[in-house]
C-alpha cells in the first residue's frame, strides 16, 4: 500500500479537529484517501474546515464531555 492512499476506504473521526494540530491531521489523513469526520464545539470553523477539505470531509458538534453528543456521533457513524 502506497503512503498517498493509506487511509483510503476508511473513516477516522477527529476530536478537536476545527483548528490546530487536529485540523492539520484532518487535512492530512483526507489528502491519503481517507474520509474524516471533524468533531469539536467550534462550530464555524469546524464547518469551514470540511467545506475547505471538500467532499473527504463532514462537521459534527461534539463536546467530548457530553455523552449525548457521543450517541449522536456514534449514530450517525453506524
Amino acid at each position: 500500500m502506497t503512503r498517498d492512499k493509506r487511509f483510503e476506504g476508511r473513516t477516522i473521526l477527529i476530536t478537536g479537529a476545527a483548528r490546530g494540530q487536529g485540523a492539520a491531521e484532518a487535512v492530512q489523513i483526507a489528502s491519503e484517501g481517507g474520509r474524516v469526520v471533524i468533531g469539536d464545539i467550534l462550530d464555524e470553523q469546524g464547518k469551514q474546515l470540511a467545506a475547505t477539505i471538500g467532499e473527504k470531509a463532514s462537521y459534527m458538534h461534539l463536546d467530548v464531555t457530553s455523552e449525548q453528543d457521543w450517541r449522536s456521533v456514534i449514530r450517525c457513524l453506524e
